[in-house]
């Protein structure tokens, strides 16, 4: 079977996938010095979940997320600045 995404948009903190999943890429849109923080947690608290990774400052294009299989979902928090960036997330083989 061929590998399906579903997208996710966000220019605010937000949850990326809600439950298990699997954050293949990410898409920056536009930003202004946007930072980003992703939490392996599908709650709107910020810092009740585990970081994925320390603060991130993406420059506009595709990033590569190594297919990240998050058991508890994905939070993405807005740190400072403005972003908006496109979530893929994978679906199928």
């Amino acid at each position: 079977m061929a590998q399906r995404n579903k997208f996710k948009n966000l220019s605010a903190s937000g949850i990326v996938i809600a439950g298990e999943g699997v954050l293949s890429s990410m898409y920056v849109n536009s930003t202004s010095s946007g930072v980003i923080k992703l939490w392996h947690d599908d709650s709107e608290a910020v810092n009740t979940g585990i970081p994925i990774a320390g603060n991130i400052t993406p420059a506009i294009g595709h990033h590569y997320l190594g297919n990240l299989n998050a058991t508890a979902g994905v939070y993405c928090e807005i740190v400072s600045g403005t972003i908006d960036i496109t979530f893929h997330i994978k679906e199928t083989d």
